[in-house]
């Protein structure tokens, strides 16, 4: 059986061989048969190196089924066509590091997926004054140390950034007073440099038939070319604009406590710290929030971001591109004491060549002062001195993430970012080991559901249709329906299943089967968490050197490697 698998591999590799060398030779051959020089048609080389990266990835597949059935599956539920997914979508993300950022941000903001024909989509742009105003308020939020560790003038990117684009979605017909119905505001992921809200319409079109509500998503600035905390100003801009637009509009406001705000991956960090900033402001809060798989530390700290990453698909040592103006963080606007400092480097007897913006994991520097050396940067979202700033990591929020509305937290238990999921469940809600109940901690517990799904990847609803995706939708519908008291409630011709969020517990823990099954494991997950455990992740957390958690996930992923 297992040579005759083997056999099938090696002819379907040798074919894919053939088919690749042959649309290679189509795409660098010119009318001259001379090569493409892509400094002089970037264009023509960007859509070559796309397109390419679009084909199926042939070896990858038969090597799949060779493993998968001589070894087994990478997860124990796994089936061939879930091996194959995340085989595909590792390799394309380890491909699409040949190409630069703006070509790969393309791809993924301009291929949009159409509206539903069940749904009605209206447009829509926010002012920019609420951008200002927004801004105003992050402002206030940062100490002046915060500041220049953010490292570049970012108030002045909104004068000549785009306007915030958006779009409503909501079922055609649906006779409901828009002021009664729940209001999800969407965060798209994507790592904070890719994506856009148009790749997420077949994705809201389920959260809106279960839950009967509507959703608003936007378009927020992408890093490299906007880090942070511009598109935490975008999402609160969104905020402030739907909770009390202008006048001249004639909107009607959104009541919060008819809002819920999610996101998925960066998006669900993006949620976390558009509620710490809607917190720490004063501002009136949402009825709650949903993440699913959301991107809580930028530090990559936790044991899962290395223990999972045979069953995952986000690249092993994070997201790289080729060199390209995207990636040269030097010609962000920059605040004047920046420049002087810059200007006494240049003039400098002593200076020494900086080193080249080329993204995460570019290369290494020295440390001033010591004899070590640091990457330069590991994420196009925020310089190195700025990971850990709770708006950024929001796993690093001071105030624990106490004082939040209502969270449903959705993770894969086979995924990298799982235990941050873990972590800022117990956390928030004050329930890991050892916690006081009497905590000094001005500000309450915050109520959370997490719901772990067994052998999931990261944000598996827009990979996968089975019962546990399906399960998924409907328990974020039941959410939304039940913390904004909704007035309509979803119907079909099965048996109703009474799912509630409504509880007076601190936090719920929820394990979902592959088949959809749901079972509390609150006390079981709670006792098996030892304050053993809990001080070694904070010890992680803790430490300094970034270089030494890209170095150890690093020599992980090369250990596994050996032995597959």
């Amino acid at each position: 059986m297992s040579l005759r698998i083997k056999n099938t591999a090696i002819l379907v590799e040798r074919q894919s061989n053939r088919k690749l060398i042959a649309i290679k030779r189509s795409f660098t051959s010119t009318t001259s048969n001379k090569p493409i020089d892509p400094s002089k048609n970037s264009s023509l080389m960007a859509n070559t190196l796309l397109w390419a990266n679009m084909i199926l990835p042939m070896p990858t597949i038969a090597s799949t089924v060779y493993r998968h059935y001589a070894k087994g599956p990478s997860a124990k539920s796994w089936t061939l066509t879930a091996d194959i997914t995340i085989a595909i979508l590792r390799n394309f993300l380890s491909r699409s590091s040949k190409i630069t950022v703006e070509d790969i941000q393309n791809l993924s903001t301009t291929k949009k997926l159409p509206v539903p024909s069940n749904l009605q989509s209206t447009k829509f742009t926010v002012p920019n004054q609420y951008r200002k105003k927004a801004g105003d308020i992050i402002t206030k939020l940062l100490s002046q140390k915060e500041q220049q560790a953010i490292g570049w003038h970012w108030e002045k990117d909104r004068e000549t950034a785009s306007p915030i684009k958006g779009e409503w979605l909501q079922s055609k017909g649906d006779s409901t007073d828009p002021a009664k119905e729940s209001t999800i505001l969407f965060l798209h992921g994507g790592a904070y440099y890719l994506g856009c809200y148009g790749i997420y319409r077949q994705f809201l079109s389920k959260i809106i038939k279960y839950s009967k509500g509507r959703t608003c998503s936007i378009d927020y600035r992408l890093a490299p070319q906007h880090p942070f905390p511009a598109a935490v100003e975008d999402a609160l801009a969104t905020y402030l604009y739907l909770i009390d637009p202008p006048n001249e509009d004639d909107l009607n406001p959104v009541d919060p406590k008819k809002i819920v705000i999610a996101g998925d991956s960066a998006g669900g960090g993006l949620t976390f710290a558009l509620l710490l900033a809607i917190r720490d402001a004063g501002l009136p809060a949402p009825a709650g929030a949903m993440t699913l798989s959301p991107w809580l530390d930028l530090t990559h700290s936790l044991p899962s971001i290395k223990s999972n990453i045979m069953t995952d698909y986000l690249p092993a040592t994070g997201f790289q591109h080729a060199p390209s103006p995207a990636l040269d963080y030097a010609q962000l606007p920059q605040r004047e004491e920046q420049t002087e400092i810059l200007e006494k480097i240049n003039t400098s007897d002593e200076k020494r060549e900086a080193p080249k913006s080329i993204g995460p994991f570019g290369e290494t520097v020295p440390v001033p002062g010591t004899n070590e050396e640091e990457f330069y940067r590991i994420q196009f979202y925020a310089d190195n001195s700025a990971l850990k700033l709770p708006l950024v990591s929001p796993i690093f929020d001071k105030s624990q993430l106490k004082g939040l509305p209502p969270l449903l937290i959705q993770c894969g238990s086979a995924e990298r970012l799982r235990d941050e999921s873990i972590y800022a469940a117990l956390l928030a809600s004050n329930s890991y080991p050892g916690a006081s109940k009497n905590t000094d901690n001005s500000k309450p517990k915050t109520q959370v559901t997490l719901e772990v799904f067994e052998d999931q990847p990261h944000v598996f609803q827009l990979l996968f249709f089975n019962k546990a995706t399906s399960r998924a939708f409907k328990n974020l519908a039941a959410f939304v329906r039940d913390i904004t008291d909704s007035p309509a409630v979803y119907h079909n011709n099965k048996k109703q299943e009474q799912v509630t969020y409504l509880t007076d517990e601190p936090i719920c823990i929820k394990h979902i089967t592959p088949q959809g099954k749901v079972t509390e494991t609150t006390k079981e997950t709670l006792e098996s968490f030892t304050k053993d455990e809990w001080k070694m992740w904070n010890d992680r957390l803790d430490r300094h050197s970034i270089k030494d958690r890209v170095d150890e996930v690093s020599k992980a992923f090369k250990d596994i490697l050996k032995n597959i």
